[in-house]
């Protein structure tokens, strides 16, 4: 009995030892959490007195304007002062053309012609008519004269003299006819050359010598040597507002020049709605017809706002913008809700509830929360 009491009493004093242990470990633990708090606690917590660091902002003040100018942008074309689908007005071969496109040609200048082969003998026929008839016209007129001398003195009738005069109106007549189909002849060899009815350049050439063109068929395309000038459209309300002489801004190949409203077109363009506007180029340039060219009007939009960087922006919900404030009497933040009437790249033209001489978030209005304390710098 001795020897198994003493085993129990073993097991149950190691039993009780263990338990103590393990209470002081986890009293131990308990004690490390409980003191790891308390430092982290005293740490956090500022020191009583001493205020928390302000964020450094740049600000702007606001400064209310009455209105914004916007430069708007017209895109239009170079054209020819005037331009000629030019063609012989008679059917016929071509026997010459005398110029090649882009020729500069003077003002009465031969460009082309047609073979006048067979005018030339039909001309040469009635010529010989008119001499006959011109022939018969003084014979007539002779005997006249002769019967009007016998007819004094008795001997020659009145029918013989009446006769005489008939023959002579008749080849006068028949001279005349003659006269006007030569005249026609003339006109139609004047017509078999194709000049140039002003100062121009050549444009397109339609037709090579042995080709045989129709009556209005075009033959060479001209372009007048005069300076070139521009076309815009322009929307009607826009260009209601202009008038001829006007001076405006022509942006042509990069450069920007001075130009003059030489027409405004009283009528709307049936498929852009927009009314012409034709512009007079400056001395000096030499544009390429065709090119594109755009004229630059400045417009001034009457409505009250102010200007900000566009940095200055804080973007909403549904598309709505704001901008971050400054209380006018403390260094809080607040935001004001905020409408964009213009942009122009770095700046945005804004109307909002602000009054003048307010200051807002300049750069980043996201670094700062509404109702954070920041330190004021004005830019």
């Amino acid at each position: 009995m001795t020897q198994p009491m003493a085993s129990d009493f073993r097991t149950a004093l190691g039993r009780v030892l263990t338990m103590a242990v393990t209470l002081m470990v986890c009293g131990a633990d308990a004690v490390a959490v409980i003191g790891g708090f308390s430092l982290i606690a005293a740490t956090g917590d500022p020191a009583p007195g001493v205020a928390a660091p302000k964020t450094s902002v740049g600000v702007i003040s606001v400064e209310l304007a009455p209105g914004y100018t916007v430069t708007r942008r017209f895109t239009g074309q170079i054209e020819a002062a005037a331009r000629t689908d030019l063609g012989f007005e008679l059917a016929g071969r071509i026997t010459e053309v005398l110029v090649e496109e882009g020729d500069l040609v003077a003002s009465g200048t031969v460009l082309a012609r047609l073979d006048i082969s067979a005018l030339i003998p039909e001309r040469a026929a009635l010529r010989a008519e008119l001499a006959a008839l011109a022939a018969d016209a003084e014979l007539a007129r002779l005997t006249l004269a002769r019967s009007d001398a016998l007819t004094e003195r008795g001997f020659s009738s009145v029918a013989v003299q009446d006769e005489a005069r008939l023959t002579l109106a008749r080849a006068e007549a028949g001279m005349a006819a003659i006269r006007a189909r030569i005249a026609g002849v003339d006109v139609r060899l004047e017509k078999s050359v194709l000049i140039a009815p002003y100062p121009a350049h050549i444009g397109a050439r339609r037709a090579d010598p042995g080709q045989t063109a129709a009556a209005g068929q075009t033959v060479l395309v001209l372009f007048d040597a005069a300076p070139a000038r521009a076309r815009v459209g322009l929307p009607p309300e826009l260009a209601a507002g202009l008038a001829v002489g006007d001076i405006g801004t022509v942006a042509l190949d990069g450069a920007l020049m001075e130009a003059t409203i030489r027409q405004i077109r009283p009528d709307l363009d049936r498929t852009t709605r927009s009314r012409s506007v034709v512009v007079n180029l400056p001395e000096g340039a030499e544009p390429v017809l065709g090119d594109t060219v755009a004229l630059l009007l400045t417009q001034v939009v009457d409505e009250p706002g102010f200007w900000a960087p566009l940095s200055a922006l804080r973007e909403g919900v549904r598309g709505s913008w704001s901008v971050i404030a400054v209380e006018a009497k403390g260094d809080r933040t607040l935001p004001a809700a905020v409408e964009v009437l213009h942009s122009d790249g770095a700046r945005v033209f804004l109307r909002g509830a602000l009054p003048p001489g307010a200051q807002i978030v300049a750069k980043a209005p996201d670094r700062v929360a509404p109702g954070q304390a920041v330190l004021v710098q004005v830019e």
